[in-house]
């Protein structure tokens, strides 16, 4: 059979050649090894009322807004459009008032924020944001003010179940579109891609998911994190199992995308191993007083791969013991294999009896019997016997040999730095006894079971703690999150924590948890849509409600859960007033809130040109603050002066070039402004001002480096 090759050059057309061998060449560059799918553009996105509409906008109908089918504006009068179906070619005409615009994906989409109001408790921590906006253009807005600032990025996306659980092109995808799978993947991709420039070089990626798409998701996460690292955890969320036909299903998953050398690890639980000390009383929370484990010495004798004499023959040595003192004394040379004339090895056998300066000699025996090798070299154990840190154990009479134990890296670290403390040393065993010092650090394992992981204790019946009511179908296990979080910021008090798939708002709710455990400073931002769900919709839609209107917005995720659920959480009151009933696992009541800072913010898609002409600043502003940390109340009136310094928020705006002198003199006596902003019209001006600054502080071009943000990333 011809390759396709061959066959085009038989193509008599040269221009349809050459088009032919431009796509087959894209093709193959495309088909790897990997993730083979069509690269969908959800092509529009409801941004609502914005500025006024006008001919060859693109917009939909109110009352057909859930349905696939898009419009331009090809005439208007003072209350008419003359709208042309792109799916049709019909026409129709509707009153202007009932348009929704919308914004084509792939197209520059200018994005700011509007202030909906925020909750402050705290006189020193940096404030959480919530924004109630599309997740793709609010990642562009986010990597415009947070590119390689994220410590972790945790995120929790539709499943793709088959159940109208996710929108796609605002349309709901169900288990009958072939393209169910390829839809979803691209979905994704275009967000993960977004995301990646958002992560710290050491910033770690974690990506829930569960068996309708795990496969996929690995796959497509080693395509855009190729020099990553990437580990799957199965997290138990169901201990009573969900049977769907076949197996019951307990479980779900989380993927760890991080840079190589990153260590996940807990406070006193590896999340796997049973903790028998809870276990014994029904319903005992888990968060309880961890019991001090005794310190679990590494065995001598290698095991698993690479474990053979031959394998590292400097390392098969006798070991010398004291067998009246149960001591270890010291080791001998390694008996090393002689080379042969035909260049072959010749391995001597130890004679087992044999006394090595009257001392028993101990030599490595495996299991099966064959010979095997120590972990240590014979120089280092001699070294770690003379200090006590090597342990002689039981004896073995099927094996000929002795069991021994040695301190390994990871506990002498910790004897380092107090975690561990040599509390004796017995002299007649020639060994230390050390206990930790504290509930000891412990790496965690890649399967969770834990009860507090429930999805239905601490995921949906807490929420309806917080709510009052279950209006949110499976949310998160608090305690879940939590962990998840604590694994990668435990060791990070100010970390920068992004969800860009929130949901119920699990994620600032951990992170609120997660500092009031350690007094921490960590900053969450969380992105979810108002999307409401489609019997509701309907329900709405019927009674003569939609989109847009405040009737229909109330019942969206954003207005009636994640923002309730926030401010319930940080206030310890629900939306009615009460305290919501219970406590959490370590014993605080829900009622005392914490002590932190919210704001909440609604995208906003702005005109490029009044941006460009500085009439969009109010939009803009709000970016500038949450740029320079969130750290103090966001300022409300900048005013109209000549320029503007907020030394409790770290940031400063020029509004006139002209005004630089005396805008350069302010600054000079402030030394906690952070980023500062220009706005110029020229490139010459805003190079020679960002000289004079000097490289101390980041600083930024308005509106042009804005403009060219979103620009770029529509190419």
């Amino acid at each position: 059979m011809a390759k396709v090759e061959q066959l085009l050059k038989a193509v008599a057309d040269l221009k349809l050649r050459a088009q032919l061998e431009a796509e087959v060449a894209s093709l193959k560059d495309r088909t790897r090894f990997g993730l083979v799918y069509e690269r969908h553009l959800p092509e529009t996105v409801i941004v609502g009322d914005t500025d006024p509409l006008k001919v060859g906008d693109h917009v939909r109908p109110k009352q057909t807004a859930e349905v696939e089918e898009d419009f331009r504006i090809v005439d208007m009068s003072a209350k008419t459009a003359k709208l042309l179906s792109l799916k049709t070619g019909e026409e129709l005409d509707v009153p202007i008032a009932h348009l929704l615009a919308i914004k084509r994906f792939g197209d520059p989409a200018y994005v700011g924020i509007e202030a909906l109001g925020g909750i402050r408790r705290s006189k020193t921590r940096p404030a959480h944001t919530v924004i109630n906006g599309e997740n793709f253009h609010t990642l562009q807005l986010l990597s415009f003010i947070y590119e390689r600032q994220a410590d972790c990025i945790y995120i929790d996306p539709p499943y793709n179940t088959g159940a109208r659980d996710w929108t796609y092109n605002n349309d709901y995808v169900d288990d009958t579109d072939s393209y169910r799978h390829s839809k979803w993947l691209s979905f994704m991709e275009k967000r993960l891609s977004i995301a990646k420039r958002l992560l710290k070089p050491d910033g770690v990626l974690i990506v829930t998911i569960d068996e309708h798409e795990v496969h996929h998701l690995g796959v497509l996460l080693e395509e855009i994190f190729p020099a990553h690292a990437r580990q799957m955890v199965t997290i138990v969320i169901n201990p009573k199992g969900v049977t769907q036909g076949g197996l019951s299903r307990v479980e779900e998953h989380a993927f760890f995308v991080y840079p190589e050398g990153q260590v996940m690890e807990s406070k006193g639980d590896d999340l796997l191993t049973p903790m028998k000390e809870q276990e014994a009383e029904e319903g005992n929370e888990e968060e309880k007083a961890v019991k001090m484990p005794r310190v679990r010495w590494q065995g001598l004798l290698h095991s698993g791969e690479g474990a053979r004499r031959q394998d590292r023959r400097h390392m098969f040595y006798p070991v010398l013991i004291d067998e009246e003192r149960h001591a270890v004394i010291g080791a001998g040379e390694p008996l090393l294999p002689i080379e042969q004339e035909d260049g072959t090895l010749e391995w001597p056998e130890p004679d087992l009896d044999v006394k090595i300066d009257g001392y028993t000699a101990v030599w490595p025996i495996r299991s099966d019997g064959s010979w095997g090798r120590w972990y240590l070299g014979h120089k280092t154990l001699r070294s770690f016997a003379e200090i006590g840190y090597v342990a002689l154990g039981k004896y073995d009479a099927k094996r000929k040999t002795w069991a021994m134990s040695y301190l390994y890296r990871s506990l002498r670290q910790q004897i380092e730095t107090g975690a561990i403390k040599i509390t004796n040393y017995d002299e007649t065993r020639n060994v230390v006894k050390v206990e930790y010092s504290s509930v000891p650090i412990r790496r965690i394992k890649t399967v969770w079971h834990r009860s507090r992981h429930d999805a239905g204790a601490y995921g949906a019946d807490l929420l309806g703690d917080f709510l009052g009511a279950r209006i949110f179908a499976f949310p998160k296990s608090l305690y879940a999150v939590r962990d998840t979080l604590a694994a990668i910021v435990a060791r990070r008090p100010n970390a920068l924590i992004i969800d860009f798939f929130a949901g119920s708002g699990t994620t600032l709710h951990a992170t609120c948890l997660l500092n009031a455990e350690d007094d921490g400073n960590r900053r969450c931002i969380l992105v979810t849509n108002n999307e409401v769900n489609p019997e509701t919709a309907k329900r709405l839609n019927k009674d003569g409600f939609y989109r847009r209107d405040p009737k229909f917005e109330q019942h969206g995720i954003f207005e009636a859960v994640t923002r309730p659920r926030s401010e319930a959480a940080i206030t310890g009151k629900r939306a009615d007033g009460t305290p919501p009933p219970g406590s959490y696992l370590s014993g605080r009541l829900y009622a005392d809130g914490f002590e932190e800072n919210v704001e909440f913010f609604r995208l906003d898609y702005l005109d490029g040109d009044k941006v460009e002409l500085g009439q969009a600043f109010d939009a803009i502003h709000p970016l500038l603050w949450l740029a320079a940390g969130a750290r103090a109340p966001r300022p409300k009136n900048v005013g109209s002066g000549d320029f503007f310094i907020s030394p409790e928020c770290g940031y400063a705006v020029l509004f006139r070039d002209d005004a630089f002198r005396d805008f350069e003199e302010a600054l000079a006596e402030q030394d906690d402004i952070s980023h500062v902003f220009l706005v110029t019209d020229s490139d010459e001006a805003f190079a020679e001002m960002r000289e004079r600054l000097g490289t101390k502080r980041k600083t930024m071009m308005l509106y042009r480096d804005f403009l060219r943000h979103f620009r770029r990333r529509a190419q």
